[in-house]
C-alpha cells in the first residue's frame, strides 16, 4: 500500500552545535542507569512571526553517583525554522514545541551516536522522547526581550547573518 506524503507546514532553515561536551566513564564496563534532561529555549520573530529560533540542550548522564552511565555530557543545538504561509496562526506555537523541537533533539542523537561511534564504550544513542507543547515563558516573542534578544532576533530573520 502506498500512501501518498505531504509536505511539512515546517522547514528548518538551519542548525548548529554551539555546545558538544562527552566525557567516557573511566570503569570499563558501566552499566548504571542514565539520566536525561532537556531545556529549550524558543523565540519568535517579530518582524517575521513566521520564522522561529530554538535552542534545545541535552543532558545526560548517571542517575546515581556511586553507579556510572558510559557517557555523560552536554550537547546544544540552536535551529532556525520557518511556518509555510498560511499555516493557522493558532497552530503554530504547538508546531514549533514539538515537530520544531524533535527535529533538533533528533539531530543532538545523531551527532551523539556519530561522536560515540569510535569512543570508548560504543555508540551512545539517547531514547527517544516526546515533546509536549507548552504554555507560559518557554515561547517568547523576540520583542518581549532587551538588546542582546533583539540581536537574537535579527539573527533569526536572517540565519546566515552572524
Amino acid at each position: 500500500m502506498q500512501t501518498q506524503l505531504k509536505a511539512s507546514p515546517l522547514s528548518i532553515e538551519r542548525h548548529v552545535f554551539p555546545t558538544l561536551h562527552v566525557e567516557a566513564s573511566e570503569l570499563e564496563n558501566p552499566q548504571g542507569p542514565q539520566t536525561l534532561r532537556t531545556r529549550r529555549r524558543i523565540e519568535r520573530n517579530h518582524e517575521d512571526p513566521r520564522r522561529w529560533m530554538v535552542f534545545l540542550t541535552v543532558e545526560f548522564g548517571s542517575a546515581h553517583e556511586d553507579q556510572p552511565t558510559p557517557y555523560s555530557g552536554k550537547i546544544s543545538v540552536q535551529g532556525w525554522f520557518l511556518i509555510a504561509e498560511g499555516y493557522p496562526e493558532e497552530k503554530q506555537a504547538a508546531l514549533i514545541q514539538v515537530t520544531a523541537v524533535s527535529i533538533l533533539y533528533g539531530a543532538c542523537r545523531e551527532m551523539l551516536a556519530s561522536f560515540t561511534a569510535r569512543s570508548v564504550h560504543g555508540i551512545l544513542s539517547i531514547p527517544s522522547v516526546s515533546f509536549e507543547p507548552v504554555t507560559g515563558p518557554e515561547v517568547k516573542d523576540a520583542t518581549a526581550k532587551k538588546k542582546p534578544a533583539k540581536k537574537a532576533a535579527k539573527t533569526a530573520a536572517n540565519p546566515k547573518k552572524k
